[in-house]
């Protein structure tokens, strides 16, 4: 049975999703944690279907930390559509939310749609820009430490700030898998040998084992892109954070513009889209390519991150010389 929420509000005023993940200091549970709240909102970036569907919501005036949260409906399978709240939600929208359950769930600070709590929800507004993803490194969402037997745990909790927002790190390779409670995560390690986990559990390509078919032992990518979530059960020996992908537009291979796995010919209007589009030299969100080329949702995918070849934000001359080096298996 889901949690049921307490009568009484934990605030009489609607919080930010600021407001409800700032409360949770350096790893710990939220100070809201089962309370109910009315919840101003935010947009609505990703839905996973899943066993519990869910909505990644986020705010854009904290593009730099406290800025994400997901909701779990409880009510997706109601025989009353009114009470469902999955399907009533697009991604784009805005919606806010009244008497919903602020839970810490295994690390992770939820907002759980409940019948019992009577909740309700306003879509403000449609077809809002999806905030961009956020660039990290690889240290700030660093992998946990293996300690004695099977436990692993992060020592720093810093990056608690990026729960639930969407991020990316650049120039990684895979390194290891079957990792993790669920064994289920990879490792992306860094040219400077910084370590951080993944796992593809909501990505909606993945293969019948759990993993997406581009993830192998050995392979690069020029960026890896997701939503942050922490599993922490330390009574079984479990604390870490895992870059959750979402689809194969979050797997950037270096030179694999049409996202079929290979870097070819084929992607060479991808690369010369990238380098000439509009404004492609101020970082990684300002190239944007022609509509033929977009392939899903703003994800890193949609930046020109598989052109990077050397990692520093743009597509110029050298990115080029790059694609070419691996057409040729330099």
């Amino acid at each position: 049975m889901p949690p049921v929420g307490p009568k009484t509000k934990a605030s009489a005023q609607p919080l930010t999703i600021f407001e409800i993940q700032s409360n949770t200091i350096d790893g710990d549970a939220s100070r809201l944690d089962y309370q109910l709240v009315d919840f101003t909102g935010g947009i609505c970036v990703a839905k996973f279907a899943g066993s519990r569907p869910r909505l990644i919501l986020q705010d854009p005036a904290f593009p730099d930390g406290w800025g994400g949260i997901q909701v779990k409906d409880w009510a997706a399978f109601d025989p009353d559509p009114t009470k469902r709240l999955y399907e009533h939600v697009s991604i784009g929208d805005w919606v806010a939310l009244t008497n919903v359950l602020v839970e810490e769930f295994r690390g992770t600070t939820f907002l759980q749609w409940q019948k019992p709590n009577s909740p309700s929800f306003t879509i403000v507004s449609r077809n809002n820009s999806i905030p961009p993803p956020k660039r990290v490194s690889v240290d700030d969402i660093a992998a946990p430490v293996g300690r004695a037997g099977d436990d692993w745990y992060v020592e720093d909790h810093s990056a608690e700030r990026y729960e639930s927002m969407r991020l990316y790190v650049t120039d990684v390779t895979v390194t290891e898998w079957d990792l993790g409670k669920a064994v289920d995560n990879y490792n992306l390690r860094s040219a400077d040998q910084a370590s951080c986990w993944a796992a593809d559990y909501m990505n909606a390509d993945a293969g019948v084992l759990g993993y997406h078919p581009f993830v192998t032992v050995a392979r690069h990518f020029c960026a890896v892109g997701g939503v942050l979530e922490q599993y922490a059960v330390p009574s079984d020996g479990w604390d870490y954070y895992q870059l959750i992908t979402l689809g194969t537009i979050d797997l950037a291979i270096c030179g694999d513009g049409d996202s079929d796995g290979a870097a070819d010919l084929l992607d060479l209007p991808r690369l010369h889209s990238c380098g000439t589009g509009p404004g492609c030299g101020g970082g990684p969100g300002v190239c944007d390519p022609p509509a033929w080329t977009r392939l899903g949702l703003d994800w890193p995918h949609q930046y020109c991150l598989m052109m990077d070849f050397d990692c520093d934000g743009d597509i110029d001359v050298k990115d080029y010389s790059g694609f070419q080096l691996t057409l040729s298996g330099g």
